[in-house]
């Protein structure tokens, strides 16, 4: 009986923790992002370099150990509204990073807009990129500087490498990713 009372009382001083880390963390990125829309909220643990070169819709939510970072002075996030980004993901706008309406990104995806090519010295190329409205990244998907493009409603797959554009409603899943799915086809009434 003792230890019921103390396990409960652990998870209610862990939730009211969690509760206060989210407060305070969004509080910090609503004064330091260059923008950021009613209803987002971001938890303890996230880690933006550059929240000035940063903009951020509504009602969005980005988990634990999300980081954002640019290797280059000029690059831009800009997130659109109801975004949700899940832990450890590791978003590079070093060439410029858009993340439409509605996307959903799920745990340790990586996602890249540079390349060094052979030499990791060389200054970046720049590889900017845009993910379309409704798109869901699968757990582990790796999106190189090749794909400038996932197109509205995709589905990337987990793990999947993606290395070029993906186009409008398909769902990609591989190493490298490959169109395993067509968009479905509505009938409109007469």
């Amino acid at each position: 009986m003792i230890f019921r009372i103390f396990d409960r009382t652990l998870r209610a001083g862990g939730a009211a923790t969690r509760r206060l880390g989210l407060w305070l963390t969004t509080r910090r990125y609503r004064a330091a992002l260059a923008a950021c829309g009613d209803g987002t909220r971001f938890q303890a643990g996230v880690a933006f370099r550059g929240p000035d070169q940063i903009s951020w819709g509504q009602a969005g939510y980005v988990w634990a150990g999300v980081s954002a970072s640019a290797e280059h002075p000029g690059g831009q996030l800009d997130v659109g509204d109801g975004v949700q980004i899940n832990r450890d993901v590791h978003l590079d706008y070093t060439g410029g990073l858009r993340i439409c309406d509605d996307v959903l990104i799920s745990e340790q995806v990586v996602i890249y807009t540079h390349d060094h090519g052979r030499d990791p010295r060389r200054l970046p190329a720049l590889c900017p990129k845009v993910i379309g409205a409704g798109v869901w990244i699968g757990m582990r998907a790796v999106i190189l500087p090749g794909c400038r493009r996932i197109g509205a409603g995709a589905i990337i797959g987990a793990g999947a490498v993606v290395t070029r554009d993906v186009p409008t409603g398909v769902t990609v899943a591989g190493n490298p990713a490959r169109v395993i799915g067509q968009p479905q086809m509505t009938e409109v009434a007469a």
